[in-house]
């Protein structure tokens, strides 16, 4: 009786199948990472780019991360407030434009001090003597600084200013009120104007602060003054 040999062959043994399983899976679950994340892989070679040049260097090659030789180009930015004229000048120029428009350069002064921008005029022009009532001469340049109140975001101080006549009759009874009630009346002209008085302060000196000697007649007249004081906010 022959005896029939059934042959098995040769294979391989039965890990392959649990490699092969386990490859199939790990491979299912990467291409499913892949398709879950998004990569812009242009913009993410510029962004290296810059990053490496920021840092100083940019090596020569075909790398990954080297896009290109050529510096990111930036649109330029707009000005700075350094590169900005100052506020102050600004102001000062116009104030000038303003004198030289009316022919005002003997009674009218305009200086940058540490206070701010200051228009001194003289009391001839704003005021009969002894009064408080605003001329006529003096509405063209109380418009010019409404107008300026309305475009810059300073407040102005009015101060009233006089010589060491003490007054003798009339509605006032002392220097002291009539410069405040000068400066008072600059500043009603100013609301009528729309200007918020919250950015107005009002003062009167009398004869406190001369800038001349009251010893002559001109030296009073410079004396006899009002001015107007543009100054930054601080709130």
């Amino acid at each position: 009786m022959n005896r029939k040999i059934k042959s098995t062959g040769a294979g391989s043994g039965a890990w392959m199948t649990t490699f092969a399983d386990l490859s199939t899976l790990l491979l299912t679950f990467f291409v499913l990472l892949l398709s879950f994340a998004t990569m812009d892989i242009v913009k993410f070679r510029d962004a290296m780019g810059s990053i490496q040049q920021a840092l100083g260097f940019m090596p020569v090659g075909t790398g990954v991360f080297q896009h290109t030789t050529l510096p990111t180009q930036f649109e330029k930015p707009f000005a700075t407030s350094v590169e900005k004229k100052n506020i102050n000048d600004l102001i000062k120029e116009e104030l000038q434009s303003m004198v030289k428009q009316y022919g005002l350069q003997e009674d009218v002064e305009i200086e940058t001090s540490g206070r701010g921008v200051i228009l001194r005029v003289r009391g001839r022009i704003f005021f009969n003597t002894g009064t408080a009532e605003l001329k006529p001469q003096a509405y063209p340049i109380l418009e010019k600084i409404a107008e300026m109140m309305k475009r810059f975001p300073y407040r102005v101080s009015i101060e009233g200013h006089t010589d060491n006549i003490p007054i003798v009759g009339g509605r006032y009874s002392s220097n002291w009120e009539l410069s405040a009630a000068r400066a008072y009346s600059a500043l009603l002209f100013l609301k009528d104007k729309g200007i918020d008085i919250k950015r107005i302060n009002i003062a009167g000196f009398a004869d406190t602060y001369p800038i001349a000697s009251n010893d002559t007649e001109e030296g009073r007249a410079k004396n006899r003054r009002v001015e107007f004081v543009f100054y930054e906010s601080r709130e």
